[in-house]
């Protein structure tokens, strides 16, 4: 068989041609060793292609003269992948592999979804390739490409850029007229910018083409930075830069303090109040309660290929806390660690009774509408429980469900007090799970916001529940089913326990959730995906019972 490095035998295929329309559509970078180039794709019907004639040289494939039709045959040396028209699976060195849409032919050539790099080629291939899809970059070869993840937000008078490295890459920082340039040891840069309104302190950012490098346009009212970096999960390092306005801008005036009036005797403190001390936040993070939800009995929301729900959340959970006893030596407590029947109440009091000082509830959602998709991070509600907690907050000695069944006694704190405590701990680390997630994975309009999640009720710590994404999307079965997915989010929480351990131990006062709440209040968001308030259990919550009633 004669093999030549030339796309004529594409020619060969004369299929029907599909109909649809095509666009051309944002290219590709490929970075390899050899430089970088960019990889024309186009759109069919949506659907982001790569013309196979841009493949065959980067990667090495010759395509025999000899065809058959409606099917085409590449090789890589001795491997050998066949493409079959109108269908999803491709045979790879004799093994089916699944692409997420069949390759189109249109006027004889051959297009393949982006992915049939990631998913076949980096199979036959001698060196490891990637596909970043988030940054449209194709790796090729042990490289230097670290992710660079940019956050920007404005504090006051200042702003604040925060870049997640990962792995760690040695940088400078450069300033230059009108800006300041970040420059990394590395051969490419997998960047990840957001959209940004520019202010007085920035303009933009944007890459630097002519080196990996990130370049931070400034604005008029710039007049210093500061900049430091912490060591961050998984190998990388986070650089945080805080900018700072010119002094006249920053300039205002404070009037002088009131002079204290002097009292005849300063009162007693009220022996039954609580100490300040009392009401602090815990200065340190020694153990951790993680609820899978669901089990047993108690499947869950079932997707549209039969993922189940509990196993999705059993997986996380169980990489969750290899993740954190591996990495920061703390002990972590499952409500279940088998695929059993746990009830609601008795989460929180495994975590009660273990002395946890964070609660995590993991789960997966469901809509009506196939398309909702993203994950959202709740804190309890209060008004839900006001009648009944206010009623048993005028009694010692009540009873609570105690780990292997009956109860046990113990005195009550008043619960406006307490529950104020915790809401507002709950609010700070619910901020900043949706924080860290939304740098990492798709986030639903409304990433953070409060409900009345039975399963939060009884925590006795600050609590958050999870919905990690929207288990009635098929696209989002597939990613909450894929590890790589699932890693992606256990890293997002052992950050977010990170920050919230350091912030906690440095005395730094609460910030509210104001980023991600809605302007126009929770009837706004479910306006916003289609779904009517009244229809918020309906379409929020298929949990059977986690957007509890009153317990």
């Amino acid at each position: 068989m004669t093999h030549r490095l030339t796309l004529a035998a594409c020619l060969l295929l004369l299929a029907t041609e599909p109909g649809g329309s095509q666009t051309l559509d944002e290219p590709l970078t490929l970075v390899s060793s050899e430089g970088r180039r960019l990889l024309p794709t186009v759109a069919f019907d949506g659907r982001r292609m790569v013309d196979l004639r841009q493949l065959t040289g980067p990667f090495g494939l010759t395509v025999p003269e000899n065809q058959q039709p409606g099917r085409l045959t590449l090789l890589r040396g001795e491997q050998v992948i066949v493409l079959t028209a109108n269908q999803g699976l491709v045979s790879v060195a004799g093994t089916l592999v699944s692409l997420p849409s069949p390759p189109v032919q249109r006027s004889g050539f051959w297009y393949v979804p982006i992915d049939f790099i990631g998913r076949v080629l980096a199979l036959v291939h001698d060196q490891s390739v990637e596909l970043r899809r988030r940054s449209g970059l194709v790796v090729i070869g042990d490289i230097r490409v670290p992710q660079v993840v940019a956050r920007y937000q404005r504090i006051g008078p200042q702003s604040r850029l925060r870049l997640m490295i990962t792995p760690a890459a040695d940088h400078v920082i450069e300033q230059e007229t009108g800006r300041l340039v970040i420059t990394f040891a590395a051969d490419a840069l997998d960047l990840v910018l957001p959209d940004i309104a520019p202010d007085t302190l920035v303009r933009g950012l944007r890459d630097v083409a002519t080196r990996p490098a990130l370049a931070v346009d400034l604005g008029n009212a710039f007049g210093a930075y500061t900049s430091r970096s912490e060591p961050a999960i998984g190998g990388g390092v986070e650089l945080v830069i805080d900018l700072q306005p010119t002094p006249a801008t920053s300039t205002r005036v404070v009037p002088p303090p009131a002079p204290r009036v002097p009292t005849p005797a300063d009162a007693a403190p009220d022996p039954d109040l609580p100490t300040l001390s009392d009401l602090a936040p815990p200065r340190t993070i020694r153990a951790i309660a993680i609820d899978p939800g669901h089990g047993g009995d108690d499947t869950g929301t079932r997707g549209p290929n039969g993922t189940l729900e509990k196993e999705v959340t059993l997986a996380v959970a169980r990489r969750l806390r290899n993740l954190i006893e591996s990495q920061l030596g703390l002990r972590v407590v499952l409500t279940r660690t088998t695929d059993t029947t746990v009830a609601l109440d008795e989460r929180a009091a495994i975590a009660n009774n273990n002395r946890a000082d964070l609660f995590i509830s993991l789960h997966t959602n469901a809509s009506v509408r196939e398309s909702a998709t993203g994950a959202e991070v709740f804190y309890l509600s209060l008004a839900e429980y006001d009648a009944e907690a206010r009623e048993a907050s005028g009694f010692t000695g009540q009873p609570v469900p105690v780990v292997g069944g009956g109860s046990r006694v113990l005195d009550i704190v008043p619960w406006e007090l307490a529950q104020l405590r915790h809401v507002d701990q709950s609010a700070r680390w619910a901020l900043t799970v949706a924080d860290e997630l939304s740098l990492r994975i798709p986030m639903s309009p409304r990433g953070l916001q409060q409900a009345p999640f039975r399963v939060l009720v009884g925590a006795n710590m600050p609590a958050v529940l999870v919905e990690m994404g929207f288990l009635s999307n098929p696209d989002q079965e597939a990613q909450l089913t894929a590890t790589t997915f699932q890693t992606t989010i256990v890293n997002g929480l052992l950050r977010s326990i990170i920050r919230y351990r350091d912030e906690v131990a440095r005395g730094v006062p609460p910030a509210g959730p104001a980023a991600f709440a809605p302007p126009d209040g929770p009837d706004a968001t479910l306006a916003a995906r289609g779904e009517s308030p009244a229809a918020f259990g309906a379409t929020q919550d298929f949990h059977h019972g986690h957007l509890g009633q009153n317990p």
